[in-house]
This record gives C-alpha cells, structure tokens and sequence, in this order.
C-alpha cells in the first residue's frame, strides 16, 4: 500500500514538474516577444511609460493612471525600479508584467485540479500557455490593469476555494489557526490592490465573498475576518484616499458609471448583445479575429462567413457556459433536497462534494455577471472590438466552461454520485456514472448505447482539438507578426530623431502619437493631442500641454491621411503669411509642419 502511495506520488511529482517546464517555456517565449517589442506599442503604453519615468526620476507618486481616476498604475510602480537598472523603454516597461503570467498560470491550474481534475488542469495550462494574438498582447503590453488582473482574480478564486474546502479541520479544532489568519490577511491584500487596479474583479470578488459568508461564518466574526478586513483597507488605501478626498462627482465611482453610460442613446439593445456575441466575446476568448465589426449585423453589411465563424465561436461559448451552470446548478439543488447536506453535522465527503460545486458555480456566476455586465454597456455597441478586454477575466472561468466538453456533453444522461472515500473527496470532483449501479453495466449495455456515447466522445475530442488548434493558430500568427512590430517600432525611432534633427521638440499631434514620441523620446520631445477641428483632445498628463502652449515656436505632426492635415492645408493655402512660415515635410508616413 505505502509503494503504491509512494508511486502515486511521484507521478504527480513528475506531473508538476512537467507543468513548470511548460509554463517556464511559455514565459521564456513571452520574453522573446517583448524583445522584439511584439506587440507594437501605443499612446496608451506610453502614458505608463511616462508615469513610471516620474516615479522613478521625479519622485512622484499618483495614484491613478494620468487621465483615468479608476485604474491604479501598478504596472508604473513595477517598471520605475527596472528602469534605474536597465533605462527606460518599451521592453523595461513590460519586463515588470512578466512574472504575472506564470504567477496567472500557476494560480490557474492548482484551482482547476482543486475543483475538477488534475488532466482538465493540465489541458487548461496548455491551452493558457497558447493564445490567440488578443491574448497575449493584453498579457504583455503595459496599457494598464489587464496582466495583473488575471491573476489577481485567479489568486481570489484559489484562495477563497481552498478556505472553505479546508474550513471542516478548523471547525474540528474550533479554533482559527494563525496561518490561516495570515492567508485571510493576505487575500484581503490582494482584494484591495484589485479593487485599486481596477473593478473588473468585482464579480469574482462579489462572489468569492458571498462563499466565505456561506461557508466560513463563524471565521469571519473571529481574528479571520479582521485580517482579511485589514489586507483589504491597506491594499485599497490609495482608492480609499482619493474618494475620501475628491468631489463626489470626480470620485472613482462616478467615473466608473459615467463610463458604462456613455453613448447612451447612440446605439441600438441588439447591437449590443451582436457586438459581444460576435465580435467582444470571440476576441476574449481565444478566437483569432478574421473580420472588422462592420462585417456584422447593425455595425455595416453582413458577412456570412464571419458571422458563422466568429458568431459560432461566441455562441458556443455561451452555450458550453450554460450547460456547465445548468449541470453544476442541478446537482446544487439535489444536495439542497437531500436535507442532511444542510445539516449542521455534514459527513467529510458530502460537505467537500457540495463546496466544490459551490466554487465551480462561483466561476460561472462570476463569468457570466462579467458578461452580462459588458453586454448592457453601449460600448459593447460603439466600440466591441477594443472594449473586447474588458472581458479579460473570462479566462479564470476557463476550465468551468469547458468542463461539460471535457466530462460529457451527455450528462444528462448521467446521475451524480458522491465521492465514496475521503481521499476521493480531497483528490476528485464527484464522479459521474451510467444510470446502471455497477461500473460493468456499460459493458452490458445496448449496442446502441455504446455506440452513441462513442460518438459523443468522439465529438467531444474533435471539439477540444479544435479549441487547441486555434490556440496554437492564435500563438504562431503572433510570432509571425514580430517583423511588423520591429518595423513600426523603427519607423517611430526615426520620426523621434528626424523630429529632435528639426529642433521640433514641442509639437501638436492626435492623442495615438502624441504619448508614444514623448515616452520615445525620453520626454525630449512634448506633445499635445488636438481633435480632427484642431481643437484640444485628450491629454492624459495636463502640463504637457501647457508646455506646448508655453512653447514660442511648435511643430504639427500627423499621420498621413488624418482631417487635421486637410484643415491645415487648407488655413496655409488662404494665410500666405502662414504658407511661407511653415516648412510642410513628409516623413515615414507622417506629415511634419514646422517653422
């Protein structure tokens, strides 16, 4: 017995380290990536550039991401020291978002063998170690929240699982133990830096909480609670300060719901529920993008191809997501029947039976709320594709949705049964036997019935290799895409030095340049964004654009095509004073104005 134990063991040693090779050689390609700066950066991966630039030479300590009053710039504080050591760029920047993927990925699969099953958890880290370009661009660019989101959101759901799967030893000892005090501790840290990074962590927060209340009362109102309520209010304090401090109508939560209200009025309910289905959800999950929005129903005209394509890969999502909740929700319910469930002296087996398929509907609750969340915001209608990662922590729910692919689209041909033996209860999810009480009986069953669950597992592999093909798709089309990411990346250092050969280091330009050229150039160059009228747009740090005014001579820099050129053109072409000040240039594809 101790040999087979013993055996048993080291296989699931060389399992584990089989699972951090793989996830070691996942971060290790990343790190090629970013290398090559994949992805092309932008204007807003500039503005962490340059707030991480003031932290670590200017001392300043915001609290917000410049310009946005509800995303803390975490990313920023990670990168200020790295660029004391290596100086700072575009891949210094990222090089701080690394060690959140492993960490994402690692959190990722003890929480998938925790709740279902050791070969599901490893399917999900392959799957998680591929991606499609959407993925893994939003795991390595420094835009703001979306690589350390993931993860804190996975941790949440580890943490809160393990609580209250292990609650039952402390109940026996009647008493919380101080590592378990610390671990309450640590959770309510890392649920205040999530709400300070962002809210998108609310469902997973909404109802990892709503399961320690179910679950773990009686820690709650003991040294527990306090520590979880402390880690909350430290990890949160700078959220906690700026709302204490500003006007109601600039607090975080009033700028969070003006956001989800915008456009309000300007879009259409179905355009909605077609730009999720069809274009947001697609692009959350792993599908590797083929058409525009307007290739959809309300957004221009129809494609059928990419309807059935992109539309099937939405809706089947949603459909695996609802069979997994209605499966999960039903056998809920019949343990809410069975009356000695809910009775205070729970047996060890039942109680960790029902747990586990509490915390898997804890992921499908918190999945679905995301959705639905997303959906009833008109930028699901005005804008799905970039808003697509507003979605991101769809992927914690992952393995939750492909469990009913993975055990049996046929479950409902199926009755549930509990684990038989405590080891099964720490080791399994409740297993899943023919109507038949003997294991044999499948042997003794009509042929077809045999022949039919033969198919479903046919169809059901087919389905799971396809999902692991167009992960690998998604991953290949990245690393192809490098030389386009060098090649704008050269054609920015070359605008940077041709602008700083010109002397034009105060310069006007739209909002997607302006960050890019000032963080580029180490902030030689200063930059304001003007609208398509040459009016002010959005500048997220205010005192560039003083500067800019400030300045007695300014440039005008715009990618070729832009209506801020056609105005210009226009206002030189009536001002012959003006005509014969401004040297008009074209360079690598942008049109320079300077006098």
């Amino acid at each position: 017995m101790i040999y087979r134990l013993n055996r048993k063991r080291l296989r699931s040693i060389q399992g584990e380290l089989c699972i951090f090779a793989l996830i070691l050689i996942a971060t290790l390609l990343r790190l090629i990536l970013i290398y090559f700066n994949w992805p092309a950066t932008n204007s807003d991966e500039g503005n962490m550039g340059i707030l991480a630039r003031h932290v670590a030479y200017n001392g300043e300590l915001p609290i917000f991401f410049y310009g946005r009053p509800y995303l803390g710039p975490i990313e920023g504080y990670l990168a200020a020291p790295l660029f004391h050591l290596f100086g700072p760029s575009t891949f210094t920047l990222r090089l701080g978002l690394l060690p959140f993927f492993p960490l994402f990925v690692i959190c990722m699969y003890y929480l998938t063998r925790l709740l279902y099953t050791q070969k599901l958890a490893i399917f999900t880290v392959i799957l998680l170690c591929l991606g499609s370009q959407e993925i893994i661009s939003r795991q390595l660019k420094a835009v703001g929240e979306y690589p350390e989101l993931i993860f804190f959101a996975a941790f949440i759901s580890l943490v809160v699982s393990w609580l209250i799967l292990s609650y039952h030893r402390v109940n026996a000892q009647s008493r919380t133990t101080a590592r378990r005090i610390f671990i309450y501790g640590v959770l309510g840290l890392v649920i205040g830096v999530a709400l300070w990074v962002d809210f998108l962590t609310l469902p997973f927060l909404g109802t990892g909480i709503l399961l320690l209340l179910l679950f773990c009362r009686r820690e709650l109102v003991s040294w527990a609670g306090i520590s979880i309520l402390l880690g909350t209010v430290i990890g949160a304090f700078p959220l906690l300060y700026y709302n204490i401090t500003a006007p109601l109508k600039d607090s975080t939560f009033a700028v969070v719901l003006g956001i989800h209200q915008s456009g309000s009025g300007q879009h259409l309910f179905l355009q909605q529920i077609v730009g999720t289905l069809m274009v947001s959800l697609p692009n959350a999950t792993g599908f590797n993008p083929l058409c525009p929005p307007e290739a959809f129903p309300y957004f221009g005209v129809p494609n059928v191809q990419c309807i059935v394509l992109q539309g099937g890969w939405g809706l089947g999502y949603l459909i695996l997501w609802a069979l997994a909740t209605f499966f999960v929700a039903r056998m809920i319910w019949q343990g809410w029947k069975d009356k000695s469930l809910f009775n205070p002296e729970w047996g060890f087996v039942e109680r960790q039976s029902i747990i586990r398929q509490c915390c898997q509907l804890m992921l499908l609750v918190s999945a679905g709320g995301t959705i639905v969340l997303y959906a009833t915001s008109p930028l699901a209608a005005l804008v799905p594709a970039p808003t697509s990662r507003y979605l991101v922590c769809l992927l914690i729910a992952t393995p939750a949705t492909l469990w009913p692919l993975w055990n049996g689209i046929g479950l409902w041909r199926r009755k549930s049964s509990y684990p038989r033996t405590k080891a099964d209860a720490i080791n399994r999810v409740p297993t899943f036997s023919p109507d038949k009480s003997s294991p044999a009986s499948s042997a003794l069953a009509p042929e077809s019935v045999r022949t039919r669950f033969s198919a479903s597992a046919f169809a059901q592999g087919t389905l799971l290799l396809l999902i692991l093909i167009i992960f690998a798709l998604g991953t290949l089309r990245t690393f192809t895409d490098i030389s386009n990411a060098q090649a704008f990346y050269r054609q920015q250092d070359q605008l940077v030095q041709k602008l700083l050969s010109l002397g034009a280091t105060r310069i006007y330009s739209e909002y997607w340049t302006c960050n890019r050229l000032i963080f580029q150039s180490r902030e030689q160059i200063i930059c304001s964004s003007l609208n398509g009228d040459l009016t002010p747009d959005f500048d997220r740090y205010l005192p560039y654009r003083h500067i800019v005014r400030a300045a007695p001579h300014t440039a005008y820099v715009f990618p070729q095509g832009m209506e801020q050129i056609r105005i210009i053109d226009a206002r030189l072409h009536k001002n012959r004073q003006l005509h014969d000040a401004y040297q008009r240039l074209i360079f690598e594809g942008y049109v320079i104005y300077i006098i």
